[in-house]
């Protein structure tokens, strides 16, 4: 369906425009703010321009088969070498792709542990993958690789953590964005918010909120302002009693400054029940990412959040953060617009871009039916 543009005083208008319309399955696209023309701007409040479709119907799903021959050739592609190439006689037609392909059994008489190597995951992991697959279906693997490969979606799947929040942190939404500098916890924050307020009707405050340095994301600012969202530059505990989701952008923190990490320390325990989201740049190499996970897990963390994703071809290496901290992942973004790409993580949609040869695509860790779609 083309993409319909509405024009609105509020972001409460822009939604009941939306849904009046194009009903409660729309697609929020762009959001942006119109200045008043001419002299009228010295009374008139700015509306704000949100363009906004219908996405089409998914494809119906194909048959399992279908996608696990799919699979198979993806990780053909991984895992074999391909041999040197000799130029096909002119006579001899070229044969169909060969889905009985099975990678080489390492040492445990596995071959799913050297594939999810080449995936992303690292040995010390793969093998623990091995090793729940010994415990649970034997010490030999299966004859068909395929089951070889189903039984290890469903390992990674069972080893997935949901995060887990206290009765106090559901009854009222408040998050706090936390990380290093630079990796763009104030876009999915932004990204957060269009999406509560927009797409669920909900209304919201934010404080934009100075640390050890100056807090100068001033386009949090400016995005408050196009939503019709209040953004406070000082925290007034009466103001986040208002029964409205509250969202808290603090400055970027270096782990190897410990005076900025005990002030965040400080700052946080004004905040007991709040959801405290370490925002983390995926296209980090994955040392480092776990070296940053680390790094935080003294502080009451909730849960990760993963930016780049656009920039990052190898979601499977996602999966050490999930097998090697204590933290479960909670949303995937990638891109810099806003709303853009910002999507609720969960072990399907995350097994789906690491196995089946679509982790290029930033949209492929999307769960079915979602809403959201790429501004890029």
């Amino acid at each position: 369906m083309p993409a319909q543009t509405f024009i609105a005083a509020s972001a409460a208008e822009a939604v009941a425009q939306i849904r009046a319309q194009l009903g409660p399955e729309a697609v929020v696209l762009n959001v942006r703010q119109l200045p008043a023309a001419g002299l009228s701007r010295l009374w008139q409040k700015p509306h704000i321009e949100v363009t906004a479709t219908v996405p089409e119907p998914p494809p119906a799903e194909s048959d399992q088969l279908g996608d696990l021959r799919r699979e198979i050739a993806a990780l053909r592609e991984l895992v074999v070498q391909p041999a040197r190439s000799v130029a096909p006689s002119p006579a001899r037609e070229e044969s169909p792709p060969d889905f009985s392909f099975e990678p080489v059994p390492d040492a445990s008489g596995w071959r799913i542990g050297a594939v999810l190597q080449r995936l992303g995951l690292l040995p010390l992991h793969a093998q623990r993958v091995v090793e729940r697959l010994q415990l649970l279906h034997g010490e030999a693997p299966p004859s068909p690789f395929s089951d070889e490969l189903a039984f290890a979606r469903e390992v990674l799947a069972q080893l997935w953590n949901a995060p887990a929040l206290t009765p106090a942190q559901e009854a009222r939404p408040f998050h706090v964005f936390v990380g290093p500098p630079g990796v763009g916890k104030t876009t999915a924050l932004c990204k957060w918010l269009t999406q509560s307020v927009l797409l669920e009707g909900r209304p919201a405050r934010v404080w934009r909120l100075d640390g050890q340095t100056a807090n100068t994301a001033e386009s949090l600012s400016v995005h408050g302002e196009i939503l019709g969202v209040p953004v406070e530059r000082a925290w007034d505990a009466a103001t986040g009693e208002d029964g409205a989701t509250g969202f808290v952008d603090l400055p970027g923190v270096e782990v190897r400054d410990a005076a900025a990490l005990e002030s965040l320390r400080q700052r946080l325990a004004l905040w007991p029940h709040a959801q405290v989201h370490l925002t983390l740049n995926a296209a980090y190499d994955t040392q480092l990412l776990l070296a940053q996970a680390r790094a935080w897990s003294s502080l009451p963390v909730t849960d990760l959040i993963l930016t780049h994703l656009d920039e990052e071809p190898r979601h499977g290496k996602f999966w050490n953060l999930v097998l090697g901290t204590k933290f479960a992942l909670r949303f995937l973004g990638a891109g810099q617009n806003v709303p853009g790409d910002f999507r609720p993580a969960n072990p399907d949609a995350l097994l789906a871009s690491t196995f089946a040869g679509k982790s290029t695509d930033s949209r492929s860790f999307a769960p079915a039916g979602h809403r959201w779609q790429t501004t890029c």
